[in-house]
């Protein structure tokens, strides 16, 4: 039931000591005397954040929160699902046909207003995701949509791809005015001007939700989630750990996947580092312990990955893999099967006249990437390696030092797109092209364009190894201790039609 508005005045001073880098302090709030939380005006049980200073537009919308939103007011013809194969949800089938991919929608499927989607609908998003900054990357293989008839388009594309369909995951809709429509399970309502979300009528799912409602709470001007949290203002809040901060909300947390890779960059290229030997890099690729670096970072939160993929990824053969926690015994046969069999008094691997030393550069502005690149010199220390850690302080000092290339190792992270795409690593003008060998990219096309297996491009990855992926991120999602239902996985909101609090079980 709808309810009058009894409040909504939103005055926030606080002074909030936020966790130190590794999460294990507790945070201090100072509750202000005159904030008044605000009454929900519907009557529901679940409460999400949001920003009054941004729009619910897919297209328009800037802030992370609203963005996280999205999936729940719009669908797109495929989304990605744990194991990196594009999930169907306004797409009935897709054929991936070398550059040219031909999609034919669900029976029935409606936007909210009722209007049936057709692929004249399609066609107009892609338009306006092709040239918007949250999908245009993704879709920069993408040269044209063809409309076939009402329910068949397809995408032609630059390049073949082989997991192009993961691309297809731009928002669907309808324009009206200035409004954009889509066929999500909730819509967007207002109350005396303040939104809620109300489930989608015309949605396929509209019998099967519990949550008909479900309140929105205003984040703006607020600087810390602390006290609407433990006031229940909202019931779930995400931190993707990226300012290196993390405050400790509740009990319950469950991990939402990211396509973040944090990987450890190569250089191949500079002769003063001992990395620009193949069978070093495969021995620190073998040898290293994944899972000890990701326990020591980043709260944990992090799966551990021996390939470019993530370990879930269904084109993987895991039985042929190396093992994340490391294989210490096979990565020293391979150094001492090149002459390294002694270890110097500081622990170090010597063939007699030189031995096995390298540096990592890190990045400190985000003290869990300091965390990376210590673990990763204590693995590599128990293979006999002689590490040292070089710290920048700031982006911009790191990005010149991966410039001037007097570096071995270093520690990185990249937001990969929803198909996975490598090419910024191996092409020229790649912005991740640092130590690597540009050759390698034509390796990588045999992959991309379906001529060759993952496995057989992952066998010549780790032959390679033109970079060492160390795990794929993920971000913490604070919960209400007394709501079930939050799965977390690659969206923790797609089951939100089915949270319940802990008495209405």
């Amino acid at each position: 039931m709808i309810k009058k508005i009894i409040a909504v005045l939103l005055v926030l001073s606080m002074t909030v000591l936020l966790f130190s880098c590794d999460g294990n302090n507790e945070d201090v709030t100072t509750e202000p005397d005159n904030y008044i939380l605000p009454t929900e005006i519907i009557d529901a049980d679940i409460t999400l954040p949001y920003m009054s200073t941004d729009s619910f537009d897919p297209y328009t919308s800037k802030s992370s929160i609203n963005r996280d939103l999205i999936p729940v007011i719009y669908e797109s013809l495929y989304t990605v699902s744990d194991n990196g194969k594009g999930s169907p949800l306004l797409a009935e089938s897709g054929n991936n046909d070398g550059k040219k991919v031909t999609v034919k929608l669900v029976s029935g499927a409606k936007f909210s207003d009722g209007t049936a989607i057709t692929s004249e609908y399609i066609k107009a998003s892609f338009e306006k995701a092709k040239n918007n900054i949250y999908y245009k990357s993704e879709l920069s293989n993408v040269t044209s949509v063809v409309t076939v008839d009402k329910s068949t388009v397809v995408f032609n594309l630059y390049n073949p791809d082989a997991m192009a369909l993961n691309v297809l995951n731009f928002p669907i809709v309808k324009v009206s005015g200035k409004k954009y429509i889509g066929s999500g399970k909730y819509t967007v309502e207002y109350l005396e001007n303040i939104p809620y979300l109300s489930a989608n009528t015309n949605h396929r799912d509209y019998q099967k939700t519990w949550n008909k409602q479900i309140a929105l709470y205003d984040m703006a001007g607020i600087s810390s989630p602390v006290y609407p949290f433990k006031s229940n203002g909202i019931s779930v809040y995400k931190q993707n750990l990226t300012d290196g901060n993390y405050i400790n909300l509740s009990s319950q947390t469950v991990s939402e996947n990211m396509n973040n890779l944090v990987y450890v960059g190569v250089n191949s290229q500079w002769a003063g580092s001992v990395t620009s030997i193949d069978w070093v890099r495969q021995a620190i690729n073998i040898g290293i312990n994944r899972s000890e670096i990701v326990a020591s970072s980043y709260l944990g939160q992090g799966t551990p990955v021996v390939t470019p993929f993530k370990s879930s990824f269904y084109q993987l053969n895991y039985e042929n893999l190396p093992d994340v926690r490391g294989e210490t015994e096979r990565a020293i046969a391979i150094l001492e099967r090149n002459g390294y069999t002694k270890v110097n008094t500081d622990g170090v691997r010597t063939n007699g006249s030189s031995s096995l030393r390298v540096g990592i550069l890190v990045c400190s502005e985000n003290q869990y990437k300091l965390t990376v690149a210590n673990a990763l010199k204590k693995s590599l220390e128990e293979l006999g390696f002689g590490v040292t850690v070089t710290e920048k302080k700031t982006s911009e000092e790191f990005l010149t030092a991966l410039r001037e290339g007097h570096y071995g190792l270093y520690v990185g992270e990249t937001a990969l797109t929803s198909n996975c795409d490598l090419s910024e690593f191996f092409t020229k003008d790649g912005t991740l092209n640092y130590g690597v060998d540009e050759t390698f990219y034509a390796e990588y096309s045999l992959y991309k364009s379906g001529e060759e297996s993952a496995m057989t491009f992952v066998e010549s990855f780790s032959t390679a190894v033109p970079f060492i992926p160390l795990y794929y991120r993920k971000t913490v999602v604070s919960v209400n201790p007394n709501i079930t239902g939050v799965t977390g996985g690659y969206d923790c909101y797609r089951d939100i039609c089915n949270w319940k609090m802990a008495e209405n079980k």
